[in-house]
């Protein structure tokens, strides 16, 4: 048995961007949260955290890389996550406020779909955002924890051997010598553990946004699709037109063109907005999982779970990047598509020009535009090439 809130049976309104508010919140950058003062200093304190632990962690692997390649990796592949979730924390704040206005447009949009078939549109998707945000959730929230697990099973082995707890933290970074000691290094473990937790939530808020916004668009495309293929449907084709009739249509295909050229525009703002955080995430994805990968060949017992699972982790943002980008691309070719096979030849001209505006509009496909590529299950498939060949060269160097 699912969850509640997992289930379609959850109110559509608690699924709009559910995991998302959930994960951003608890580090105080959720856009919609009132800015009061202890939340500012909360999320101050969680930046600096999350941004002094990325220093720490990259100091650590770029020391140790003339000394022990698989130390230097083993530090520098949760580092990339860690930089990465430090960018996707400084746009989300830094975009809040037009973040903040896209959630409220998309919803309101989303909300105003009130037919049988949209609202199927609606409980697949929202709900289906939901989930899979819950699975990278899941995967990030085991990944961090694996590694304090890792390093706890470690030194509990060496003390039952004889041998001493090695004062060092689940992540492998440079402290000052008095935070490695008691009795300061609980305090120290503890923070450096949280330091993961603030990874994980980044890139859940941010990946989930990004999918979230993609599905929602994907609805009203769909919503789009279905109101234009009602007002051009003809009961019987011999007949004459009706010029008060065809008059209306043509005004209502107007309002069905300015609703497209809305989820359009929505989808620029989202591009510009999320820009930065997919074109470092694609451009960083085939190193984190090459690295992590490697890693695995280099390590042995639990060190092989911990990165069968930060790979899977990463893995699964990048599929839904996407994923998300995918749908998009589907729904405007769908809707085009639909339109041009619809009985729109069986209206009069204006109705025609109408529909063959939309048609031409809708062949523009929508997509989240970032340099250099657009995501979509095509680009995943080329990123996992790439990936395997840096696994490959790294391997026969490392041999």
């Amino acid at each position: 048995m699912l969850p509640r809130f997992l289930t379609s049976s959850l109110a559509m309104e608690r699924h709009y961007f559910l995991v998302p508010k959930f994960a951003l919140s608890l580090i105080g950058f959720y856009p919609e949260q009132e800015r009061t003062l202890g939340l500012r200093l909360w999320s101050f304190f969680n930046f600096f955290i999350l941004a002094y632990g990325c220093y720490a962690e990259a100091y650590y692997g770029i020391h140790y890389i003339s000394i022990d390649i698989a130390t230097a990796l083993d530090a520098l592949c949760p580092v990339a996550s860690s930089i990465l979730s430090l960018l996707k924390m400084v746009c989300i704040w830094y975009y809040r406020d037009e973040l903040k206005s896209l959630i409220h447009r998309v919803r309101t949009l989303t909300e105003a779909q009130h037919s049988e078939r949209k609202l199927a549109y609606k409980k697949r998707f929202f709900t289906l955002a939901t989930r899979l945000t819950t699975v990278l959730l899941c995967a990030g929230f085991c990944t961090s924890t694996s590694y304090s697990v890792r390093h706890l099973l470690d030194n509990v082995l060496r003390r039952a051997h004889g041998k001493d707890w090695i004062y060092e933290t689940p992540f492998k970074m440079i402290f000052p010598d008095p935070l490695l000691r008691l009795p300061l290094y609980p305090l120290t473990y503890i923070l450096v553990h949280w330091h993961g937790y603030i990874t994980v939530v980044c890139f859940v808020g941010a990946d989930g946004f990004f999918l979230g916004f993609c599905l929602y668009l994907t609805v009203l495309l769909l919503s789009l699709r279905d109101d234009v293929n009602d007002l051009l449907e003809v009961s019987n084709i011999e007949e004459s037109p009706n010029e008060e009739n065809e008059a209306r249509i043509v005004r209502d295909m107007e309002r069905l063109v300015d609703r497209h050229n809305e989820v359009a525009e929505l989808t620029e703002r989202l591009s510009g907005v999320m820009v930065e955080i997919t074109l470092g995430h694609f451009v960083t994805s085939s190193l984190i999982i090459g690295t992590s990968v490697v890693d695995m060949l280099l390590f042995s017992g639990v060190g092989i779970i911990v990165y069968l699972v930060y790979t899977c982790a990463v893995g699964t943002e990048i599929y839904l990047y996407c994923l998300g980008g995918t749908h998009i691309m589907e729904a405007c070719s769908d809707l085009a598509r639909s339109t041009f096979a619809s009985h729109w030849y069986g209206h009069s001209v204006g109705v025609q020009k109408m529909a063959l505006l939309m048609v031409a509009r809708a062949q523009r496909v929508l997509t989240i535009k970032i340099p250099f590529f657009s995501p979509s299950l095509e680009t995943l498939t080329s990123i996992l090439r790439f990936t395997g060949s840096l696994i490959a060269l790294a391997t026969s160097v490392i041999r």
